[in-house]
């Protein structure tokens, strides 16, 4: 995943993959069958490794508006510094393999689905709970979330510090009044 994540999927070689999973290239075609193979799961591990770290953030607190405040802050932290630098694998292979991959694509797609539906959920149990206005429209909401983390992403990749990355975090947060 970090070879993809550095290089692209376009310009890792067979040979920066050996050397990042330290195999043999016997033991890479045995194991992968071939460079797309190892892409796609990557990229599976990386979206569903997403998809249960911000399910726990979003279920950890019991003041749900706390809870999707904690998970903007879990991603302040993955934007930050030098590891913040290399954004987030999903934008880098959207970007990179997005319109024409037909295997990528939906896997984008599902990723943010999944995310705006746990957003959303945190939101109705916000709102039941009157920490959100009820008259908000959840999934709007959650789209806009999703959609400020991805582009805080960016930012960060551009050099944004972690100032500025909190900065946007707190106006996505007045949104949820």
């Amino acid at each position: 995943m970090h070879v993809f994540w550095n290089r692209g999927y376009h310009d890792a070689s067979l040979p920066d993959l050996l050397e990042g999973m330290e195999l043999s290239r016997g033991s890479f075609y045995k194991a992968f069958v071939d460079k797309r193979g190892i892409y796609l799961r990557a990229l599976d591990a990386y979206i569903e490794d997403a998809v249960r770290s911000i399910g726990e953030t979003l279920h950890s607190n019991p003041s749900p508006k706390a809870a999707i405040r904690d998970a903007f802050s879990q991603q302040v932290d993955q934007a930050s510094g030098p590891e913040g630098l290399r954004g987030c694998f999903v934008v880098f292979a959207a970007v990179e393999m997005l319109p024409e991959d037909k295997e990528v694509a939906p896997r984008i797609s599902r990723l943010f689905r999944r995310l705006q539906d746990l957003y959303a959920a945190a939101i109705i149990r916000a709102q039941a709970l009157g920490e959100i206005d009820p008259e908000l429209d959840e999934r709007t909401l959650a789209r806009f979330l999703v959609c400020q983390i991805q582009g805080m992403r960016v930012l960060a990749k551009a050099g944004a510090d972690r100032a500025e990355t909190r900065a946007m975090v707190e106006l996505a947060l007045k949104a949820l009044g």
